[in-house]
């Protein structure tokens, strides 16, 4: 059950998470009569989590509202995102948000999606 800002907006359908590594800033410089270069360590900086999966309503004004719901949180502020086994991510801003199909209609209408999240240290 996965969740973001306390909001449980993927449970229609399923989802998968994929972690990206933590991202290090480094400046490099390099100074005549020095071989190689200096490097300042510059501190951990963010990384990018992505999420994909399948929404589901339905209706299309469920489906529409639902897509807007999670549009809506795309506000740069930092939220909780809880993965589907439970563990939470604090300080994660979503990115951006897509849907990667057309609306489509089986036993309720449905869509799949891809959500990029930047988590900060």
């Amino acid at each position: 059950m996965s969740s973001y800002a306390g909001e449980s907006l993927f449970d229609s359908g399923p989802c998968a998470f994929r972690f990206g590594p933590w991202e290090r800033a480094v400046q490099r410089r390099g100074f005549a009569g020095i071989h190689g270069e200096l490097a300042l360590d510059l501190g951990r900086r963010s990384r990018p989590i992505f999420q994909t999966g399948r929404l589901q309503a339905e209706s299309a004004g469920g489906l529409h509202a639902l897509l807007d719901v999670i549009n809506a949180r795309a506000d740069g502020s930092e939220n909780v995102l809880v993965d589907n086994h439970g563990q939470s991510h604090a300080r994660v801003i979503l990115d951006r948000f897509e849907t990667t199909s057309p609306i489509c209609r089986g036993r309720a209408l449905h869509c799949d999606y891809e959500i990029r999240y930047r988590q900060l240290p």
